[in-house]
């Protein structure tokens, strides 16, 4: 998986956030990865808070752990710190989203939260 491709490849797998791409790319002129997974953060965190749509979280997790697994040093670096470290923020959430992480995902959630301070 490589970073320049990575909302692509996101957007095909989700749909749903296709217009925030589109959006993304009208005020920015490109894709900004960092940015546009930012962008899409409240997004997850509302989705995960509330689990709900457990089979929607886990379809996110998955490609969350393709990240980990088969992602650039680039794709590693954004889900740590745009993704991962934002799911820190709350303890709550993290609780909720360990029950969904891959084995690699959460090793990288792990390292972010001790980085953090917050392990």
């Amino acid at each position: 998986m490589k970073y320049k491709d990575l909302a692509k490849h996101f957007t095909e797998n989700f749909e749903e956030y296709k217009t925030i791409l589109q959006e993304h790319i009208e005020f920015n002129d490109e894709i900004l990865n960092h940015v546009f997974f930012g962008e899409c953060n409240d997004y997850f965190i509302e989705l995960i808070g509330k689990e709900k749509e457990i089979q929607k979280i886990k379809e996110l997790f998955a490609f969350f752990e393709q990240m980990a697994t088969q992602g650039d040093d680039d794709v590693k670096e954004l889900l740590s710190v745009a993704i991962l470290a934002r799911l820190g923020d709350s303890k709550k959430l993290l609780q909720a989203a360990y029950k969904y992480m891959g084995d690699e995902t959460r090793k990288a959630s792990d390292e972010i939260e001790k980085y953090w301070g917050r392990y």
